[in-house]
Parts: C-alpha cells; sequence; structure tokens
C-alpha cells in the first residue's frame, strides 16, 4: 500500500510556449520619448526567457505520460523607468516611475491540457537603485536612457527565480 507513495514518478516537464506581450498602454510612448523602444525590448525580453527556461519542448514529446507536465512563460506587463518634473508656474511636481516588469505562468498536464497551477511574480527596481541611477550625469543629461535593456534583462532573471522557487515549492 505505502510503495505506490514511496515509488512515486516524478512529472517530466516540458516547455509549452513564451511570449512577450505587445504594451498596448499611454505609458509605453513615454517609454519610447525616453529612447527605450520597446519593440526593441520584446526581442531580448523573449531571448532572455528562453535561456532561463531551457526545457525540450512539449511539441516533440513522442508519447507524453500522465504525469507530463507543461510550462508555458508570459510576461503581459513591463515598464522601464523614469523621472519627469513637471512644472506648474512656482510650484514644481515630480512624477516617477520604477522599472517593472511581470511573469506569469501556467503549468498543465500535458495529456488533458488540465492546468495544475498559475503563478504569477512582479518584480520592482528597489527604490535606493532606483533614486542612485536618477542622481547620475546619463539621468542629468539623458543623451541615453537610463534606465535600458539591460536593467529589464536584470529584472527578468530576478523574477523568474522568484517564479521558479514558487514552482518548485507549489506555494
Amino acid at each position: 500500500m505505502f510503495e505506490r507513495f514511496l515509488k512515486r514518478e516524478k512529472p517530466r516537464v516540458f516547455l509549452g510556449s513564451l511570449a512577450v506581450v505587445t504594451r498596448t498602454d499611454a505609458k509605453r510612448h513615454i517609454d519610447q520619448w525616453g529612447m527605450l523602444n520597446d519593440s526593441n525590448l520584446d526581442a531580448p525580453l523573449q531571448a532572455t526567457l528562453q535561456e532561463i527556461f531551457a526545457l525540450p519542448s512539449a511539441n516533440e514529446v513522442g508519447s507524453p505520460t500522465s504525469t507530463d507536465l507543461a510550462l508555458d512563460v508570459l510576461i503581459p506587463k513591463f515598464q522601464s523607468g523614469d523621472y519627469w518634473d513637471v512644472s506648474l508656474g512656482e510650484i514644481s511636481i515630480p512624477i516617477f516611475w520604477r522599472p517593472k516588469i511581470t511573469v506569469a505562468a501556467r503549468l498543465y498536464y500535458l495529456t488533458s491540457g488540465r492546468t495544475k497551477r498559475t503563478f504569477t511574480v512582479t518584480q520592482k527596481m528597489p527604490w535606493s537603485e532606483f533614486l542612485r541611477r536618477l542622481l547620475t550625469w546619463r539621468a542629468f543629461f539623458r543623451l541615453r536612457p537610463t534606465f535600458d535593456a539591460k536593467d529589464m534583462n536584470r529584472l527578468l532573471y530576478f523574477a523568474c527565480h522568484s517564479l521558479l522557487g514558487k514552482l518548485r515549492t507549489g506555494a
């Protein structure tokens, strides 16, 4: 009776699909104005996802077992950070937003397509790093964007690390 629990087969995990949702919000125009072109950011994020989740493809499984699982990973939202100073006469209002990325995953049974678990992780740049980056010459002169694809890839690595931790523990 207990042999079934002791010799339980661990499921194999395959990669379903990876996707980066193209931004349609109004803030994407502000990010593009800040010289960070979102169309150029989609491809590096997609490449980083493929690098992180280097699993065998679910489409190539010849005979799946009932315990086989597939993982779909999606980046539904992301934004680069910036700082603006809006002046209304003598009153100055600071407007800022930090770089942020959201990663969602769906773990499902390969044979039935039934969802086992879903996970979502949002990673933001810490306030200390954000403020430190705003006090640089790069941010002051704005010859290049203050936050670029490297920053977004780093946030993506942190978010995926948290996501994999959730996948492993099942929390």
